[in-house]
C-alpha cells in the first residue's frame, strides 16, 4: 500500500489482483487530488508505466467530470489505463451508465460486496434485461417504452413520453412525461441533469412540477419515492 488513508491524504494506492487500486478521499477537493496524483505518478513513473488502475469511489460521490479528469491525468503522466470504476450501490443507474459513456467498466456495490463477490445483477433486479439506450433528444410526440431501464442520451422535450419498468436516466433536461417502475416498482428512480417535467410517475404514484423557477443542481437530480410521495433531490 502506498500510504494509509486519513482525512489529510487525498488518496491511497494499493495493489489489486486486477492492477492498482486508487482510493480517493471523499473530503479532498478535486484539484488537490489531481495535483497529488500527478506528483505521485511522475515521481514513480517507471513503476506505474503502462499499468492498469481501478478507481475506487466508495468514499466519494460519483461525478463523470471528475472521472474524466483523473483518467486524462493518469494517461498523460504515466500512460496508466483506467480499467474500472467502483462505486457504492446507492449511486445506482446514473453512475453505471455515466461511466459507460466514458468507456470505462463500472462495478456497483458496497465495500462489503467487494469481499463477498456480490454482482450487479444481485443488486438490481432489472439487470436481467438490457437497458434501452436512445442516443438522441426525444421530441414532442415521441413515446418510448423499455421493459428494463431506459437511458436517454439527450433531452426529453415537452410533449414526449418515456416509460420504463426500471430506472430512467436522462443525460439532459427532462421536460416531458417520465414514468419509471411502470410494472409497479416503487424503488425505481428517475435521474436527469435537470428535472423540469410536465409529469413524473413512479409505479402508481404521480407528481406534477411545482410552480415557479427552481435553482439548477450542481450535477444532477433524482426523483424517488419517499413515503407515498415522489420527491426530487438535487445533487
Amino acid at each position: 500500500m502506498l500510504g494509509r488513508m486519513t482525512d489529510e491524504l487525498p488518496f491511497v494506492i494499493k495493489a489489486d489482483r486486477e492492477g492498482f487500486l486508487l482510493i480517493v478521499n471523499g473530503k479532498t477537493p478535486l484539484p488537490h487530488v489531481l495535483e497529488a496524483l500527478r506528483t505521485k505518478l511522475e515521481e514513480s513513473k517507471a513503476f506505474f508505466q503502462k499499468s492498469k488502475m481501478i478507481l475506487d469511489l466508495h468514499q466519494r460521490p460519483f461525478d463523470p467530470e471528475e472521472v474524466g479528469a483523473v483518467r486524462a491525468l493518469m494517461e498523460q503522466a504515466a500512460g496508466v489505463e483506467l480499467a474500472e470504476v467502483r462505486v457504492s450501490c446507492e449511486d445506482g443507474a446514473f453512475s453505471r451508465w455515466a461511466a459507460g459513456l466514458l468507456g470505462v467498466k463500472i462495478r456497483l456495490g458496497t465495500e462489503r460486496d467487494k469481499d463477498t463477490g456480490a454482482s450487479d445483477s444481485q443488486a438490481n433486479p432489472h439487470d436481467a434485461s438490457p437497458p434501452l439506450v436512445v442516443r438522441q433528444t426525444c421530441r414532442s410526440g415521441t413515446r418510448i417504452e423499455s421493459p428494463a431501464e431506459l437511458v436517454i442520451l439527450g433531452d426529453v422535450n415537452p410533449g414526449a413520453e418515456i416509460i420504463a419498468s426500471g430506472d430512467i436516466v436522462v443525460f439532459g433536461t427532462l421536460r416531458g412525461v417520465a414514468h419509471a417502475g411502470a410494472q409497479g416498482d416503487r424503488e425505481a428512480r428517475i435521474w436527469a441533469l435537470h428535472i423540469e417535467p410536465q409529469q413524473l410517475r413512479i409505479a402508481d404514484l404521480v407528481a406534477l412540477p411545482p410552480r415557479g423557477r427552481k435553482p439548477k443542481p450542481k450535477r444532477y437530480e433524482v426523483a424517488e419515492v419517499k413515503g407515498d410521495l415522489i420527491q426530487v433531490v438535487s445533487y
